[in-house]
């Protein structure tokens, strides 16, 4: 398998989980930790044009948001 094709799907089921009650932040991890995550995460999905995943970053940054206030300016770029 070419490393690109494994690369991608693994970060589609890693956005794909977020989606599901299996899914937690890491206990440890603080809002400017998850801001950094997401945004990076937002950043390879539009740059790859994972759209569905995207879309799924944008949902988990607006359940972010309303628990802690804005996550990142760019999101909806």
């Amino acid at each position: 398998m070419d490393l690109k094709n494994f690369t991608d799907k693994i970060f589609i089921g890693s956005v794909n989980i977020m989606k599901t009650d299996e899914w937690k932040w890491p206990n440890r991890w603080g809002r400017d930790r998850k801001k950094e995550f997401l945004t990076d995460l937002l950043n390879y999905a539009k740059e790859n044009e994972f759209w569905e995943q995207a879309a799924v970053i944008r949902d988990v940054t607006t359940e972010i948001e309303k628990e802690t206030g804005p996550v990142s300016s760019n999101t909806e770029e």
